[in-house]
């Protein structure tokens, strides 16, 4: 075994690790995301030709970028390294270099054409015009190396940093003709773009091996850059442009489906990162200075930088705002109000994403459409994560936002496009330069709720300021909209937090759960927040949108940050028990919903009936199977994977415990409380939810039929509502969490 060969091959690596990063990322990026319930539905271009296009397009400019990072390396890290790492760098085979960037950009656009097929059929023209549409650029940043290269300082061939166009003889002349191409126009030319780049190489000529042709030219004579140098800067603005372009345009976030995807958009970054990796290798490997310490410095200047922090917006108002009403004093005035039904039903609905969204809208929407009533006699929602977003479009059909015809229709609507644009554009460059951001609440956070209120009609007020939760709060009062309770938690304290448009109970009854104005009693009344934010918070979990604090003050003021309620009660009982049990300590209540449940002549010995609908797009009444076979490197996920899980079947054991405790205490008042599920029960290709915030469309079609599935199964949670809306005995097909059968 030749040692020494291997020596070199691994020093050769380290010096091109950056350009086989991102050529192993490209290739492997693809069979991963087919993989991973997060990024599976990154690749499905929903049968679009313009998206297959732009993400074969950016696939292949990546693959290019990769390879001319690389092979500027080799063409001149002798230049830049000086032989003292003894490897005598050349490029010897740069036609298998181009074929295995080819590759790369191959495999995943092989991945996203087979995610596509199910919605646009055996199209590959899209993905063959985007790789053509590579080459195009490629071939526009050659011209422009040939026509700035100088005959005379660059020998004949200049650097092939891409595709060895020798091989192809017509090519190779045409090339030849555009590098020794003179005339009075280009000669001019050169000598002012070369004045023009003088100060800027007189700064790099200290440290300028392997990007100067000549750090010490005659009198009189200009710094020149390299040849191959010009056609990687000239392929990095191409690709620059292309970033800075759409990144403006995908700043302006609309209820139409985003112009280019976040596939590409995401490729896109990449390219960019591995122009600005690549630069500081082959910058700082001279001085071994290596690149994790180079971004570990870079990243110290702004880790603790307070203008780096997520922030949420905030409202002041001048003057204060009106006190919501108590749960008391709601139910009082929704019972009071012209055809209210002679029974209230509370509705909890939990977190996962976008299908919890999706589920919570459809059945609400179904349960409209099949029982007549059921509209009205919803009191209060309370809802945690994706069930958040659910429950404002509900809402939003009470404010007369939307039809409650599109409440179902608009919860599926992605927004994996916003997230992905506001992780690569306003949260990249928070972390880069914080102190010159005009507005430091923009971030992915912000582009996630921007998309739901275009959606849902929720931005649209005429001083643009939004639909506010102090609106729904009027709204409340007057009887026309349910309570809601949009759940969220504290990171500093793992307190949970509760926005609601009603006044949500302070006694030490409701669980220690804080309402979101008592945490600022200063401010209180002064200040408010959108629906649309306070569901993003309540939506904040994992990584995709951010622990965010209240833009108050200034950015050194302390504050709170904000995270999904999942982490507390994925299941949203904790605070819809508080609610409702401040309410029915009030006799005025009391004795409304006996006179509304057995009318004016009624016997209060009967008891009162509740009603809680649980909507729940998962089942977790029983755990989980097991892990496939997993090594020690399990370790390293176990306690994630396990703060993921117990959200499920761990929250729903305190959750039901929560719920018997209470119904058992009111049941020693004539109160009875009655439990129905309505549970996501998905068939095999349905069951995993995506973790991303888009459904595609096997997933969409998915809740409709679990939906239909649901009608014609009647399940004994349908029945439950029936009877209990048509004034019957619930205790047939109810569920009475107070009784020792209780779930």
């Amino acid at each position: 075994m030749n040692w020494g060969a291997i020596g070199k091959g691994l020093r050769l690596a380290y010096l091109l690790r950056v350009p086989l990063f991102f050529l192993l990322l490209l290739a492997a990026f693809g069979p991963f995301s087919l993989w991973s319930n997060l990024l599976a539905n990154l690749l499905d271009q929903a049968g679009d030709g313009w998206y297959l296009f732009l993400v074969s397009f950016t696939a292949f400019l990546l693959a290019f970028t990769a390879v001319t990072t690389l092979n500027l390396i080799l063409y001149y890290g002798n230049l830049r390294f000086e032989g003292k790492l003894a490897l005598e760098l050349s490029q010897k085979r740069p036609l298998l270099t181009f074929l295995s960037g080819c590759v790369a950009a191959a495999v995943l656009d092989t991945c996203v054409y087979l995610r596509s097929i199910p919605e646009s059929g055996w199209n590959s023209v899209p993905l063959a015009l985007g790789a053509i549409t590579a080459f195009v650029c490629v071939f526009a940043a050659k011209v422009v190396q040939l026509a700035l290269t100088d005959p005379k300082s660059t020998p004949h061939p200049p650097p092939f940093l891409v595709f060895p166009a020798y091989l192809i003889r017509p090519l190779e002349r045409l090339l030849d003709d555009i590098y020794c191409w003179s005339s009075g126009w280009s000669r001019v030319a050169k000598n002012r773009l070369g004045a023009l780049g003088q100060w800027p190489l007189e700064i790099l000529r200290p440290a300028g091996q392997g990007y100067l042709i000549n750090l010490k030219p005659a009198p009189g004579e200009k710094l020149k850059l390299q040849s191959g140098q010009v056609f990687a800067l000239s392929l990095f603005v191409i690709a620059f442009l292309f970033y800075l372009g759409i990144a403006y345009a995908k700043g302006n976030i609309t209820a139409v489906p985003a112009k280019v995807p976040a596939l590409a958009f995401v490729l896109l970054f990449f390219i960019v990162a591995c122009w600005s990796l690549a630069t500081l290798t082959f910058f700082f490997d001279r001085y071994r200075f290596p690149l994790l310490w180079t971004l570990a410095i870079l990243s110290a200047i702004t880790l603790f930088v307070p203008q780096s922090d997520h922030f949420f917006r905030v409202e002041r108002f001048e003057p204060r705002l009106r006190e919501p009403l108590t749960a008391p004093a709601y139910l009082k005035a929704r019972l009071k109000k012209e055809g209210g039904k002679k029974r209230l039903i509370l509705i909890a609905t939990p977190g996962g994403g976008i299908q919890a969204a999706a589920w919570t809208a459809q059945v609400v929407s179904g349960l409209e459409g099949k029982y007549s009533g059921f509209r009205e006699s919803v009191a209060a929602v309370s809802s945690v994560s994706g069930g958040s977003l659910g429950s404002i479009i509900y809402a939003a059909s009470f404010a007369k936002k939307i039809k409650p015809c599109e409440v179902a229709r608009n919860a599926l609507q992605p927004a994996i496009d916003e997230v992905a644009w506001g992780w690569t554009v306003p949260d990249f460059w928070r972390t880069m330069a914080p102190w010159f951001r005009k507005n430091r609440t923009i971030d992915r956070g912000w582009a996630l709720e921007k998309k739901w209120a275009a959606i849902n009609n929720l931005d649209d007020t005429g001083d643009k300021r939004g639909t506010m939760l102090s609106d729904w709060s009027e709204a409340a009062r007057a009887g026309n909209m349910p309570a809601l309770l949009i759940n969220s938690m504290l990171v500093e304290s793992g307190q949970p937090v509760v926005f609601s448009n009603t006044r949500f109970p302070s006694t030490p009854r409701n669980f220690r759960i804080k309402n979101f104005y008592d945490l600022y009693p200063a401010q209180r009344g002064s200040y408010d927040i959108r629906v649309n934010t306070a569901a993003r918070l309540s939506a904040s979990f994992s990584y995709v949108a951010p622990a965010a604090r209240p833009d108050l003050d200034a950015p050194f003021a302390p504050g709170y940050h904000f995270v999904d309620g999942g982490y507390y009660d994925n299941f949203g009982i904790s605070s819809l028990l508080a609610w409702l049990g401040e309410a029915l300590e009030d006799e005025q209540v009391l004795n409304d919903l006996r006179i509304q449940d057995q009318g004016s002549g009624g016997q209060s010995a009967k008891p009162i009936d509740i009603l809680i609908l649980q909507i729940r797009h998962f089942n977790a009444s029983g755990p989980a199977p097991g892990p496939k076979i997993v090594g020690w490197g399990f370790q390293i996920l176990a306690p994630g994977v396990a703060l993921y899980n117990m959200r499920d079947f761990a929250q729903n054991a305190v959750a039901h415990n929560q719920l018997q405790f209470f119904a058992r205490y009111y049941a020693t008042q004539n109160i009875d409380i009655w439990d129905a599920h309505v549970d996501y029960n998905g068939s095999d290709k349905c069951k995993d939810a995506p973790l991303s915030w888009k459904l595609d469309a096997t997933q969409q079609q998915c809740i409709g039929d679990t939906w239909s599935s649901l009608l014609q199964s009647k399940p004994a949670a349908l029945d439950c509502i029936d009877d209990y809306l048509a004034g019957k005995d619930p205790k047939i097909h109810c569920e009475n969490p107070a009784n020792e059968g209780g779930q």
